[in-house]
């Protein structure tokens, strides 16, 4: 797949007969823009200017249509008006043109129907098979091919970085940007709507880019969820993908009848996406390029502790802040490193991280301490700042850090020389010498900790779950699909918390005993049966929450249940007159101590079903301490959703109400195994799971089907990845066992991520031949 898109955007990529609609109408003009770029860049092989009343543009001889040009064309650049690019786009299929580039800034202002001439452009483009990227973009730079085919002013010097973004506007800023700051580019692509080439096609081709070595990407949406995170979990191992999402608050579009569709909101599940396809996600702009720097010339380290050396107390105090308030920690320095620096520094310095050198620091004071702290394998990384001071060299000091990073390849270093003259000096040398540079302290903060970042997502493209359970347990498919096949056919499509218990508990998820009463003496023989105290909740297939229409009532005694069952009852005769009245359920109250949960699921218009995980209960809005993840999930891939809660890592510490998170990662897995299995599932919710030492119940649940269930309900199985995942799950059905000559039975399976080491070793077991 990855080939074919490369070699399909070869003609927009790397043209060597380019034509120009639009040109002539003025130097400023995209069109003349365009070609007085690609005539400056330098000879690219041919350009052909196209316009019906000139004989020439730019000095270049015209011609009055596309089609009249003798040569086959590679790339046509469309810098005529909006209401033009209909005829010239057809024009250009006729002519065989291999791709079109669409400018047509501000596209969507200048036309009345832009979605229905989108369409039309997508449907003319796989008419004539011809890549069309745009429109609303800004163009094209590739500066070792000499080709400039955008508005921007200035073309970059050639680098190995690649930047791609959705924003015109945006795209034009970071070009000056890198201008000033001498940022070299390998690409340039502005991708404006996406109305056929889109990200995925583009990282397609720079992942086998040999002139690329990273990509970072201005994205505000994704046209194709699943594509995109092919693409991006297919070339992120070999070059670092670093991604800034505009939009970062916007609401979600879908309106979600369970809180957990309600909170795992657009951004929430990008997030989620970006880390399981490897890509590291930053907050601003401009760390894309500090990111993409610091991982082109440092190892990313394995941990978040950081050691900070400085020769002043302020700018490491603001690092500590940052570092907290990212999510990083303070190494804890050894013994023999603390037993190393008192030899180094004068007795009157404070020994510990961070290590202040103090102001009257010359060079081989502040590399000595450095590099002691690089040694330390309590330290993950290590940050010098250097200010200017009365003793400091920021010249010669540069290049002692630069000495130390060659002596310890392994090890993390960033470096802040803060303020200009000799320190801009400084840290020419430390570029020019492999080590990321930074102004602040805060921004070599942050480069460290999402370096981080990108390793641990990294590790979790090496996660392949299964499409089925990996434990000793198999679910009862067969009794979900038949609730759900006769819920889909009588068209109830919002399933309550009796049928729901009953779903999740065929999937290895228990809950109490739940009974229906329809009468307050039916309420109280039932309660009776089950031992007191007992909990009541509100049975109406018009109501999905039941607590904010007061029909739950807990703790409720044998003489309180009748005036309770009124109570509910009366509750939702006054907020909702007209939901139907279906009786009362009661459970026992769950008294053992344990935390409240939320697992839930939604459907996401572009990556299909997420999952969700956090606080539950009562809390479960308020306090918003939730992780999104995709699935299909294994253990590790649980855990390291989990590990995104507050409520987990307070778990995993030892909570005083001894809850087993052991408990909450099984059921998570199997949770996430029955959203695979159900494609039909548009959302569903367990709150709360009360989770113990022993055991974890759901308490609440409910399930919203898809209005496609009125066809059918069967459980997704076959070779096919279910179109409601954005990861196709391990092929499992092509696992098959056979017997070799001698006998011995063995396993025939597709290969996995940690099959690695195993390949290694048998190609080590071959002989030359």
């Amino acid at each position: 797949m990855a080939i074919k898109g490369f070699s399909s955007l070869q003609h927009l990529l790397a043209p060597e007969r380019i034509a120009i609609l639009g040109a002539g109408c003025g130097p400023s003009c995209p069109g003349d823009v365009i070609l007085a770029n690609l005539l400056k860049a330098g000879p690219r092989g041919s350009v052909y200017p196209v316009h019906p009343g000139k004989e020439a543009v730019g000095g270049v001889p015209t011609y009055p249509d596309v089609r009249e040009i003798p040569r086959d064309i590679d790339l046509a650049i469309l810098a005529c008006p909006p209401g033009d690019i209909l005829p010239e786009l057809h024009a250009c299929g006729e002519k065989g043109v291999k791709a079109a580039l669409i400018i047509a800034s501000d596209f969507r202002h200048r036309l009345e129907r832009p979605d229905a001439v989108m369409e039309e452009i997508r449907d003319v483009s796989r008419r004539y098979g011809m890549r069309t990227l745009g429109p609303n973009s800004l163009g094209i730079i590739r500066p070792r091919l000499g080709l400039n085919a955008s508005i921007a002013h200035d073309c970059p010097p050639p680098g190995r970085l690649a930047f791609v973004s959705q924003s015109a506007t945006l795209a034009t800023a970071i070009l000056d940007y890198a201008a000033e700051k001498h940022v070299g580019f390998s690409t340039f692509v502005s991708v404006g709507a996406q109305v056929d080439v889109d990200f995925a096609d583009v990282i397609d081709f720079l992942g086998l880019d040999p002139d690329t070595r990273g990509i970072v990407l201005y994205v505000e949406s994704i046209k194709n969820g699943r594509r995109f995170t092919s693409a991006a979990r297919a070339y992120a191992r070999a070059k670092p993908l670093v991604v800034v999402k505009g939009g970062r608050y916007a609401a979600s579009a879908q309106v979600s009848l369970t809180h957990s569709g309600t909170l795992a909101g657009e951004d929430k599940v990008y997030d989620a996406v970006f880390k399981r396809a490897g890509m590291v996600r930053v907050e601003e702009v401009l760390e894309l390029f500090h990111l993409s720097e610091a991982l082109g010339k440092q190892v990313p380290p394995k941990g978040n502790r950081l050691a900070i050396v400085t020769n002043a107390g302020g700018p490491a105090v603001m690092a500590t802040d940052a570092l907290v308030r990212h999510g990083g920690a303070l190494a804890r320095l050894s013994p023999d490193t603390l037993e190393e620096l008192r030899a180094i520094l004068p007795r009157y310095c404070r020994l510990d991280n961070p290590v202040d050198v103090l102001s009257d620091a010359d060079p081989e004071r502040f590399i000595q301490v450095v590099e002691a702290c690089m040694k330390d394998r309590g330290c993950d990384g290590v940050l010098a700042i250097l200010t200017p001071q009365f003793a400091t060299r920021p010249v010669e000091t540069a290049a002692r850090l630069v000495e130390a990073a060659r002596r310890n390849p392994r090890a993390t270093i960033l470096a802040c020389w803060m303020g200009s003259g000799e320190m801009s000096r400084g840290r020419e040398i430390l570029n020019q010498g492999g080590v990321p540079t930074h102004v602040a302290p805060e921004q070599g903060v942050k480069s460290f900790l999402y370096m981080y970042n990108y390793d641990r997502n990294i590790k979790l493209l090496y996660e392949t779950p299964s499409n089925v359970l990996e434990e000793d347990f198999e679910p009862d498919s067969r009794k979900v699909a038949t609730i759900l096949d006769e819920a889909g056919r009588n068209k109830i499509f919002f399933l309550g918390e009796r049928q729901a218990k009953e779903i999740l508990k065929a999937y290895g998820i228990d809950s109490p005993p739940i009974t229906l009463s329809r009468t307050p003496e039916e309420a109280l023989e039932a309660a009776r049966k089950i031992g007191f105290p007992v909990a009541l909740k509100l049975e109406s297939p018009d109501i999905s929450h039941k607590g904010e229409v007061g029909g739950v009532m807990l703790h409720v005694r044998e003489e309180e249940v009748k005036r309770a069952f009124e109570k509910i009852r009366e509750n939702l005769a006054r907020s909702s007159p007209l939901a139907r009245f279906a009786g009362v359920t009661v459970q026992p109250m769950v008294l053992w101590p344990g935390v409240e949960l939320a697992i839930g699921a939604k459907k996401d218009p572009t990556f299909g079903s997420v999952i969700l995980c956090g606080t539950g209960g009562e809390l479960f809005q308020a306090l918003e301490d939730y992780a999104v993840g995709l699935p299909p999930l294994n253990e590790t891939l649980a855990k390291r959703l989990l590990e995104d809660t507050k409520i987990y890592r307070y778990l995993e510490k030892g909570s005083t109400c001894r809850a087993n998170p052991g408990i909450l990662v099984a059921t998570l897995v199997r949770f996430s195994q029955l959203v695979v299995d159900f494609p039909q599932i548009r959302e569903i919710d367990i709150n709360p799971f009360f989770l113990g030492e022993s055991r974890g119940v759901c308490l609440d649940g409910r399930l919203v089907l898809e209005q496609d269930a009125i066809h059918g309900v069967r459980a997704a199985a076959g070779p096919c990845c279910p179109d409601h995942l954005a990861i196709c799950p391990y092929p499992s059905h092509l696992v098959s066992t056979a017997s070799l000559k001698d006998g011995t039975p063995c396993t025939i399976r597709p290969i996995k991520p940690e099959d690695e080491p195993l390949m290694r070793e048998l190609f080590h077991t071959f002989s030359p031949e």
